[in-house]
């Protein structure tokens, strides 16, 4: 039994590392000051800021949302990037690495 158990744990790994890292987007709770989206910046009232993801960095339509929160650690590297943003504020962003 713990052989299978073992088996099944070592074939969920493999599958997880399967997908294409270019697949997945960022968190916000991990440190990751690039971004590999383009699209647009909107801060809510509380200085929260929700990314609408448009287009990947080779150009792939993408329509999905992250919202950073003013604790998230990638937080200050939006602000940065983007030349500030104030409550209600729309701005465009492209990709970047820092």
């Amino acid at each position: 039994m713990t052989l299978r158990r073992e088996f099944l744990v070592l074939l969920m790994l493999g599958a997880s590392s399967a997908c294409p890292a270019a697949d997945v987007k960022p968190s916000p709770s991990e440190a990751r000051p690039s971004m590999p989206f383009s699209g647009t910046a909107i801060m809510q009232d509380d200085g929260a800021i929700t990314l609408h993801l448009r287009l990947t960095s080779d150009g792939k339509d993408i329509d999905d949302s992250l919202t950073y929160k003013t604790t998230d650690r990638g937080y200050d590297d939006i602000v940065r990037h983007l030349g500030g943003l104030n409550p209600g504020e729309t701005k465009s962003f492209s990709p970047w690495k820092d």
